[in-house]
């Protein structure tokens, strides 16, 4: 009797973490100007740049480790908002509009919004 109510609370729980995952609008996931958003982005696009320009692929991986350790500490809403950012920027080779080459990557590891993830 007990394991099968643990069971049905377990089912209703991931029905609505399904629920609210798959209710959430586009829009509220695909906005640039949030912060879990351009946290996911930048991983999405550090791991772009890893996998096709590997003469630094050592920074941008430490880059992704570190944006990694942020996005522990978010809430369910704001992980799964950068984890959207993140698939979107690696899929579409883009950091919010800029198409990621070599430069650009380059450019992305200088840039002093990211440089608190180079800090310890």
């Amino acid at each position: 009797m007990a394991l099968c109510i643990r069971k049905t609370i377990h089912y209703r729980m991931v029905a609505s973490l399904l629920l609210m995952a798959f209710a959430m609008p586009a829009s509220v996931l695909a906005d640039d100007r949030n912060p879990a958003y351009r946290l996911g982005a930048f991983s999405g696009a550090m791991k772009y740049c890893e996998e096709r320009y590997d003469e630094k692929s050592v920074r941008y991986g430490l880059a992704r480790l570190r944006v990694a350790k942020e996005v522990d500490n978010f809430s369910g809403k704001e992980k799964l908002v950068a984890l959207t950012g993140r698939d979107r920027a690696y899929n579409r080779g883009q950091f919010l509009g800029n198409r990621l080459n070599r430069n650009e990557c380059r450019a992305l590891l200088r840039t002093g919004e990211w440089k608190r993830f180079f800090a310890d």
